[in-house]
């Protein structure tokens, strides 16, 4: 009977604690606006089991310094940022000024300015407005290298 009461204590205690450490955690902010270590980062955006968007960029006192592609795939219509074929080309340049964009610039200042890339996005393609490259894929890749941290110094 003892052991039984022990037991219960100690899982009261527990969850005691648990609630304590809970009700002292600040509010989630952006993984953007953390401090994060200069270095280069890379980061992916997949959905439907495929690699859409991969990035490389790097970070010198919260300023994106360079930044690329390693990948970049369009489910719908399928093309590769590989192609020449238009225009399909000229919408993977609309997703290099959306990402270029981002270059000189503090990342906690300007990430979630690709959420409306219109003004951002200055090349035009028949069918294809600055306003409706899919802009939050980068985004998404951006915060997945943020929370991965580091790849290279």
């Amino acid at each position: 009977m003892k052991t039984y009461r022990l037991r219960i204590n100690l899982a009261m205690l527990g969850c005691a604690l648990f609630i304590v450490a809970c009700a002292k955690q600040e509010p989630f902010v952006n993984i953007e606006h953390y401090r994060h270590e200069d270095g280069t980062y890379r980061g992916s955006f997949i959905d439907r089991g495929l690699i859409q968007v991969n990035v490389q960029f790097t970070l010198e006192d919260g300023v994106v310094t360079q930044a690329e592609f390693r990948h970049l795939v369009g489910i719908v219509p399928a093309y590769d940022w590989t192609t020449d074929q238009e225009p399909y080309r000229s919408v993977i340049r609309q997703y290099d000024e959306a990402l270029q964009y981002l270059v000189g610039k503090r990342l906690a200042d300007h990430l979630t300015d690709l959420y409306e890339p219109g003004p951002i996005v200055q090349t035009e393609v028949d069918g294809y407005s600055g306003a409706t490259i899919r802009s939050g894929k980068i985004l998404a890749a951006f915060r997945d290298a943020l929370q991965k941290g580091v790849y290279r110094y």
